[in-house]
């Protein structure tokens, strides 16, 4: 999870980030993976959710995970 964090704010820099933690039945990891997120990145909205049992159902449990973006686009197109 550390290597996904470096990647994330590699990725995000400065920019303010819009991210969910997702979680199947670790909510304790996922509020940890919260707070460390809100220390490392500027969140303009961070948020924790479950699982859906159609993920789940592929996942199993106790699986954590992140999704993020940033409103600047980091490409131009010509």
């Amino acid at each position: 999870m550390q290597r996904i964090l470096e990647l994330m704010a590699d990725e995000m820099g400065e920019a303010p980030v819009h991210a969910a933690v997702f979680h199947a039945d670790v909510t304790d990891e996922a509020e940890a993976l919260r707070r460390e997120i809100a220390a490392r990145l500027a969140c303009a909205e961070l948020y924790i959710t479950e699982f859906t049992p159609v993920m789940g159902t592929h996942t199993g449990p106790e699986v954590l995970g992140i999704a993020f973006y940033t409103e600047e686009a980091p490409y131009q197109v010509a």
